[in-house]
């Protein structure tokens, strides 16, 4: 049994090790995961490591993380004192040759290849009734996995669903789920559209929905957790009622509640808390060390907040505490444990779900719960500030700029612009704001050159711009 499970651990991480691999043979290497999975410890060992591996650099680790970031109007690296890394987002001359875009857009799909072959070989499965529950809910966890890293890819690599009326636009490729990994077909995917790609989302989280329990633990996906990454997505879609309906239950539901004025900086520095509903974990022993994301706001000091993010915050705002000024900049302090490395990423967080409520009533011209809705993190932030009684447009734009104040180097800040079509100004330290009419071009990443090469369905897809 010992080597059994060293070998699940081995097949599954084989096709997410190498960076060299192109998108055909992240879909298509050969491992032999049915022969892995044979009972329920191995599909929960399985399990685990497809967890791990979005705590990576290229992944929650940093680069998901940090690009919305640079590449909007909330941070900026230094321009004389840097590392050397992530200069070109920073001035949008990004090509596709990129050195962090390729090995994302490699780890995300390795994610999809890996999450499926489990998926189909658990379901094939025949698990005794006593351990039917925790199969389901392993299962269900992997199609919500599945689903996080497909919104990541087209998040990154494809334009807003609004872009087009239909979504008709391309997006990200889907493989063939059901011979990933037989090693006797080489697949090669094209482009599919925006739209089959959110039905694609759409479908694994209502799937993990159905399977999974209600009961976990921050750090592994739940009923929960599922929920609001399906409001996040309906979000995108603009799927108010949706957005709205999955978020209000994610609120009632849960137990999760949200953090006292009090207690919202010092959260930062936890494994974990009340208002979390999934978090990355991050160990001493097991975390990006040197290349985390703390370590490059914090240490080697590589970017900063940008004056306009950091005015839009008043002096009684709790949250300004988390950006304390340093000579002529200031820091970004949500993942302040440099020392020993292991900020927890938090991927899921109850104030999200209050923002997208919020959002979702405003769109639908429910003004009063929209209201209710965004002072429920605005009066905590700032328990001074006066009540909202903005409605339309005014309230939607309000709704947006909380969003830029509660949700800030999360991984947030682009899309929200680029899904509302916001021009913004890209500040550097040492030039002029480039102006950028979102969305354009360059606010989505090229396609690396390594798969244009080499996968010929794909070849004529590259993104416009590069």
């Amino acid at each position: 049994m010992k080597n059994k499970i060293m070998y699940i651990l081995w097949s599954v991480t084989f096709i997410l090790s190498s960076c060299d691999d192109t998108l055909e043979q992240q879909f298509s290497d050969n491992v032999e995961v049915s022969d892995a999975i044979v009972d329920l410890n191995s599909l929960n060992l399985a399990v685990n490591g497809s967890y791990s591996l979005f705590a990576d650099t290229d992944l929650y680790n940093r680069t998901l993380m940090l690009l919305p970031e640079i590449l909007s109007d909330n941070a900026f690296i230094d321009a004389f004192d840097n590392t050397g890394r992530y200069l070109d987002f920073d001035s949008y001359t990004v090509n596709d040759n990129n050195r962090f875009i390729t090995p994302t857009w490699e780890d995300l799909t390795r994610i999809i290849a890996s999450t499926s072959i489990i998926i189909r070989n658990a379901e094939a499965l025949s698990f005794p009734e006593s351990e039917q529950e925790d199969a389901e809910q392993y299962i269900g966890e992997m199609y919500a996995l599945r689903a996080l890293a497909f919104h990541n890819l087209q998040l990154l690599f494809a334009q807003p669903y609004n872009f087009t009326a239909d979504a008709s636009h391309l997006g990200v490729p889907i493989p063939d789920f059901e011979t990933l990994g037989d090693g006797g077909t080489i697949q090669e995917p094209g482009r599919s559209t925006t739209a089959q790609v959110y039905e694609q989302i759409e479908s694994d989280l209502l799937s993990a929905i159905d399977l999974m329990r209600s009961e976990s633990s921050p750090n592994r996906m739940d009923v929960h957790a599922a929920r609001a990454l399906l409001a996040r997505v309906y979000l995108h879609m603009e799927n108010w009622t949706g957005a709205r309906d999955n978020a209000t239950k994610v609120i009632d539901d849960s137990g999760n509640s949200l953090l006292e004025n009090q207690e919202y900086s010092a959260s930062w520095a936890l494994d974990s808390n009340r208002e979390t509903l999934f978090t990355l974990v991050n160990n001493e022993t097991d975390n990006s060390g040197t290349n985390s994301i703390g370590y490059f706001y914090l240490t080697y000091e590589d970017a900063f907040a940008t004056e306009d993010f950091v005015n839009t915050l008043s002096d009684s705002d709790v949250r300004k505490e988390l950006y304390p000024r340093d000579g002529d900049v200031n820091l970004v302090r949500k993942f302040p444990r440099v020392q020993v490395q292991d900020d927890n990423i938090q991927v899921l967080r109850l104030s999200e779900m209050y923002l997208i409520k919020a959002e979702a009533h405003a769109q639908l011209t429910e003004d009063v719960q929209a209201q209710d809705a965004l002072d429920a993190i605005r009066l905590r932030a700032d328990p001074g500030a006066t009540a909202s009684t903005e409605t339309g447009q005014a309230l939607i734009d309000k709704i947006i700029l909380e969003r830029r104040k509660e949700l800030a180097y999360e991984g947030f800040r682009l899309y929200d612009l680029t899904r509302y079509g916001i021009t913004f100004n890209k500040f550097q330290q040492d030039g002029d704001p480039i102006p950028i009419s979102a969305p354009e071009n360059l606010t989505i990443m090229p396609i690396p050159i390594d798969e244009i090469n080499v996968n010929p369905n794909i070849a004529n897809q590259q993104n416009p711009g590069y």
